[in-house]
C-alpha cells in the first residue's frame, strides 16, 4: 500500500483483480476523525495493482478496507494502514489506449490517469466538430456534434492533441497524433520526408499536409515525418519547428525533403 502523491494510492495484491468488480464503494479509507472520499479505481501496470484517486490526503495516517475479487470470482477482503502524503503528482499523463486505422468510426483515447474532465482542447483533420464525451475520468470518446459531422467513409481522420489535457494535478499531457478511418477496404500508402534546417535534421515539430485544405498531421522525430495517403499525387506539407518552418512539394514513392528557414508560423493558422 502505497501512497503516490497527494491524490493516488496504490493498491498491490497477491493476484490479478478481476478489475470489472471495482467499485469505489468497494474500498473504505479513514483517518481518526474522517473518511477520505475515493473518485476512481483502475489498473495500473498490472491488474495485481490498483490505483485509487481521492480527494486531497493529508500527511497523516490512514486505514483502509475493502473488498475484491480475483479472476476466478473468489472473494478476498484486506485490511490494513498507510501514510498520506500532501505531495503533488509531477508526471505528465499520456494516452495509454486510442482508436487506430481503419473500421473506426469514432475516436476514442484512454488515459494513464484521471484527468481534469473540464478541459479537452483538440483538432481534427480535415476538421469535423466533434465533442468529448468522458465515459469516466480516464477514457472519452470523441463524437459528432451534429449529423453532418459524421465521419466520412473515404477520408482519413487525424487528432492532434498538444498540451490539450491535463490530469487532476494540472499536468499537462504529452503531444499525441492518432488517425482514423471507417473505411472498411482501407489500403494506404505511406508518404515519408525528412526535415532539415540547414544541414541539421529537425530534432522536433510538427508537419502539416494539405491540398486545397489541410488533410493530416505528423509529429515530427529525428527529422522524420510520415503520413497515411490515398493516392501518389503531389501533395504539399507544412513543417514547424520552434520558430523555423518550411513548405514544400511532397508525394508517396518520392523522397522528400523541406528546408526550413527561420519564420515563426502557428499551428492554428495552418489547421484552421
Amino acid at each position: 500500500m502505497t501512497a503516490l502523491s497527494t491524490r493516488q494510492l496504490q493498491y498491490t495484491f497477491s493476484e490479478a483483480v478481476d478489475t470489472l468488480t471495482l467499485h469505489p464503494d468497494s474500498f473504505l479509507i479513514t483517518n481518526s476523525s474522517d473518511t477520505l472520499s475515493i473518485l476512481l479505481l483502475y489498473p495500473s501496470l498490472s491488474a495485481a495493482e490498483i490505483v485509487a484517486v481521492t480527494d486531497p490526503q493529508q500527511d497523516i495516517p490512514y486505514r483502509t478496507s475493502g473488498v475484491t475479487y480475483d479472476t476466478a470470482h473468489n472473494k478476498g477482503t484486506f485490511e490494513t494502514s498507510f501514510n498520506g502524503t500532501s505531495q503533488k503528482d509531477t508526471v505528465k499523463p499520456w494516452v495509454v489506449h486510442y482508436a487506430q486505422g481503419a473500421r473506426q468510426r469514432e475516436f476514442s483515447i484512454v488515459f494513464s490517469e484521471a484527468m481534469d474532465t473540464t478541459f479537452l482542447a483538440f483538432y481534427i483533420v480535415p476538421k469535423k466538430n466533434l465533442v468529448a464525451s468522458w465515459q469516466n475520468l480516464r477514457a472519452c470518446r470523441l463524437l459528432p456534434a451534429a449529423p453532418e459531422d459524421s465521419l466520412r467513409y473515404d477520408t482519413t481522420y487525424y487528432l492532434y492533441m498538444t498540451a490539450g489535457a491535463r490530469d487532476m494535478s494540472d499536468n499537462v499531457m504529452r503531444t499525441f497524433v492518432t488517425s482514423i478511418t471507417p473505411d472498411t477496404a482501407y489500403q494506404p500508402m505511406r508518404l515519408r520526408g525528412r526535415a532539415y534546417v540547414n544541414d541539421t535534421v529537425v530534432a522536433r515539430g510538427v508537419a502539416v499536409l494539405r491540398r486545397e485544405r489541410p488533410l493530416g498531421v505528423s509529429i515530427i522525430g529525428a527529422g522524420n515525418f510520415v503520413f497515411e495517403v490515398r493516392d501518389t499525387l503531389s501533395y504539399t506539407v507544412d513543417v514547424i519547428s520552434g520558430t523555423y518552418s518550411g513548405t514544400a512539394s511532397v508525394a508517396a514513392r518520392e523522397e522528400n525533403t523541406v528546408i526550413l528557414q527561420l519564420q515563426e508560423k502557428s499551428i492554428d493558422d495552418l489547421i484552421d
